[in-house]
Formats: structure tokens, C-alpha cells, sequence
């Protein structure tokens, strides 16, 4: 009697899975396709069918949680209509969804930043589309400086609500509370400067 046919995104997200699981083991230091073929039940050759290569498939890990990040931001962002509201949605929804990740399973978290530091061309896509929702909002507020430079202020002084890193390294002190202050400081210096 003949298998029934597993549809390929369910064997692509069996791989995906299977992928993080060895992450988190590995610490971040190690993907082997022959491996995780196996432990999906493919042979090597049928998982590049999937993933042509290992740089292929640490691509679409990297978009799940790229992907995750960003549209809860969006969301949380187009939920509030004033600048100033949607400024503040945008650092504590950042800073919610890391440390969320994180609290949900820093192993995994940490073995995601080793692997994003041997991938920096997807973080830095990441944090340019994460930018581009920023100035967007930072624009909207009119600031005397101009839009560019003070979404640059705004990215300096909110690094460690937004940077998984420091989430990671500074996890008690990165509260909605703090994140908040730092958010009206920002809007009244931006009147200001």
C-alpha cells in the first residue's frame, strides 16, 4: 500500500522545525541537512528538494521570526492613531515580542543570536524594514531636526528595548515601564530640538 502523499509546506515546516530543535542543542553552532533530513524521515537528497542549501534554509528560519517580529510591530502600530501613540507602540511592542521570545525559551533565543551573527545581511534587512516603520512614524511627529536624524535619536536612545542582544544580556531591566519613560523623554526632546 502507497504512503500517503505529506503536502511539501507541511515537510518544509517539519524541516524548519526541526531545524530550530537543532539549534537549540547545538547552541546556535551547528545545522547538518543529512541530520535533519533524518529526523523528518527524508533522505538528503529529498530534503534539497526543500532546501537547496543549508544557507537556504537558515534564510526561512531567520524569516519566520523576521516575519513574526514585524507584523506584530505593524499591527500594534496601525492600532493607535496619534504619532506620539504609535511611537510608543512601536518600542514596547519591539521590546514585548523579544523579550517574549526570550522569557519563552532563552536557549533558543541565544542559539538564534549566534546564528544571526553568521548571518548579518538578514539582520541588517530585518532592522532596515524595522527602520523604515520608525521613520514613518517619526516623520508624522514633525520634529524640528527632520525626520532622519530623529528616528536616529530615537534608535540610539531605545537600543536597549529593541536590540535582542541587550534584551538577552539586560533582561531585568528591560520593562515596559522603562521603555515607556524613555519614549516620553524622547517626545519631549524632539519639541525641543
Amino acid at each position: 500500500m502507497r504512503k500517503a502523499k505529506v503536502p511539501a509546506a507541511n515537510v518544509r515546516q517539519q524541516l524548519i522545525d526541526a531545524a530550530e530543535q537543532m539549534l537549540l542543542e547545538t547552541h546556535g553552532r551547528r545545522l547538518v541537512m543529512s541530520e535533519l533530513a533524518s529526523r523528518v524521515g527524508l533522505t538528503q537528497s529529498h530534503a534539497h528538494n526543500f532546501f537547496a542549501t543549508k544557507d537556504d534554509l537558515v534564510r526561512a528560519l531567520a524569516a519566520r521570526w523576521f516575519e513574526d517580529v514585524e507584523s506584530r510591530i505593524m499591527h500594534a502600530v496601525s492600532q493607535k492613531h496619534s504619532p506620539e501613540d504609535r511611537l510608543k507602540s512601536y518600542v514596547l511592542e519591539t521590546l514585548r515580542v523579544k523579550r517574549a521570545k526570550f522569557d519563552a525559551n532563552p536557549e533558543l533565543f541565544r542559539s538564534y543570536l549566534v546564528l544571526a551573527s553568521e548571518h548579518l545581511d538578514m539582520v541588517q534587512a530585518h532592522a532596515n524594514r524595522l527602520a523604515t516603520i520608525l521613520e514613518d512614524i517619526v516623520t508624522d511627529l514633525k520634529p524640528p531636526m527632520g525626520g532622519k536624524r530623529a528616528t536616529e535619536l530615537v534608535q540610539d536612545a531605545t537600543v536597549l528595548f529593541r536590540v535582542p542582544h541587550n534584551i538577552s544580556l539586560f533582561r531585568a531591566t528591560t520593562t515596559d515601564q522603562r521603555a515607556e519613560a524613555v519614549v516620553n523623554a524622547i517626545l519631549v526632546a524632539l519639541k525641543r530640538v
